[in-house]
């Protein structure tokens, strides 16, 4: 069934180079064709045509799923999601004998212990002075918040290994999955900071609001993202299920996203392998309704792929527009990744994409406003890179 969809995927693509112009992993891996939009539509092609031995798995790992290629493909090919069912391919069955490390590695960790790295109680740390409500509504915060600090540190050592060596690394925790957790010592603490604070700013705004919610603490599971992003399919929908059925016994009936991966997974992909699914999914932005002051000041925004390019919607750009002077540099309905998708497997090309984006949004504008714990993670290059949680909360009136 998927080599069908990945042959009438490439099928439709008339090779007009129309998505290479922006393609953001492109420019940034040196214009290597493989690792753009238009390479991996003919690489894609030809692999599953010949299955000549090839190392694919680099030009569909690369790409960030940003969808920012169907935007002006004429004839509507997504090769994004042609990306992601090879990925399956890959992942499943080895296809020309590729696999990644890296992505077996997180595969493990994630269904041990249903968090990537293993740090269910780190994770809950930041609520542990809060008050939540009796409420068959939760806050489901997905770790995402809470893991970039580590990813962060952990990106920052990798510049010191080759790939080798850190593939080697992998493999052995594959093997013996409880090494993650020593992960737990090693942070950046400016980012643990500023994360738990802003986590805390979204109950403070959602409470002021007047909205009332429950939080899991170390109970919450991971929404299994990498799985379903690293192709491995038959082992997301058996987590996915488990994630659900979980929340049903405990009677949770509407779920608060609170970053746009989480929601575009639980929204629009949970859906599809989950029978009789029923959960009722918000994101924060859209349950905020409260005053805030107005200021003059001018800021840009990076709008998340996964809401604005995947056709979600939310009200952040509605509210900030009501209490900033708001400057884009694209039309509302259009963003640029910040990279944030390929910092674990590439984080070369995720720095080149996210310093490319910081510099076009900072010339726009002096503050640069962010909606997504990824971006906030890969485009805060100084201190005028702030989260919308805590610009919000320093307008409230």
């Amino acid at each position: 069934m998927t080599k069908n969809q990945i042959l009438k995927i490439t099928d439709e693509c008339i090779k007009c180079g129309f998505c290479e112009s922006v393609c953001p992993t492109l420019p940034a891996a040196g214009y290597n064709s493989i690792k753009g939009a238009r390479g991996r539509i003919i690489l894609a092609q030809f692999a599953i045509n010949t299955g000549e031995e090839l190392q694919i798995s680099d030009s569909f790992y690369s790409c960030l799923d940003c969808f920012a290629c169907l935007q002006v493909c004429p004839a509507g090919v997504n090769a994004g999601e042609l990306s992601h069912l090879m990925k399956e391919e890959i992942a499943e069955k080895h296809i020309n004998g590729n696999r990644v490390d890296i992505a077996d590695m997180i595969k493990e960790t994630i269904l041990r212990f249903r968090n990537p790295l293993g740090l269910n109680m780190e994770s809950a740390e930041w609520a542990s002075s809060i008050n939540f409500d009796e409420s068959d509504t939760i806050l489901f915060t997905g770790d995402m918040y809470q893991l970039m600090a580590y990813t962060k540190f952990i990106n920052y050592v990798r510049k010191y290994f080759d790939r080798n060596l850190f593939n080697a690394f992998s493999r052995l925790i594959s093997r013996h999955p409880d090494l993650i957790k020593l992960s737990r010592h090693f942070y950046d603490i400016n980012m643990k900071n500023k994360m738990e604070n802003n986590l805390r700013n979204i109950v403070r705004l959602l409470k002021m609001s007047g909205v009332k919610f429950n939080y899991l603490r170390e109970d919450e599971d991971y929404p299994g993202m990498f799985l379903y992003d690293l192709g491995y399919i038959n082992e997301f929908k058996k987590y996915a299920n488990n994630v659900y059925n979980k929340l049903k016994k405990l009677n949770v009936k509407k779920i608060i996203c609170i970053d746009p991966h989480t929601y575009d997974l639980m929204k629009n992909i949970y859906p599809e392998y989950i029978k009789n699914y029923d959960l009722e999914i918000y994101y924060y932005t859209d349950l905020i309704n409260m005053n805030f002051e107005k200021t003059s000041e001018e800021i840009t925004v990076q709008q998340p792929c996964h809401i604005v390019l995947h056709k979600n919607n939310y009200r952040a750009l509605d509210i900030l527009k009501k209490s900033a002077n708001v400057k884009l540099n694209e039309p509302e309905n259009l963003t640029s990744c910040c990279g944030g998708p390929d910092e674990l497997l590439f984080p070369e090309i995720a720095s080149e994409v996210s310093y490319k984006r910081y510099n076009n949004l900072k010339q726009t504008a002096g503050k640069i406003i962010t909606i997504c714990p990824l971006c906030y993670n890969n485009l805060s290059y100084d201190e005028n890179v702030i989260d919308f949680s805590d610009f919000m909360i320093k307008l409230i009136k």
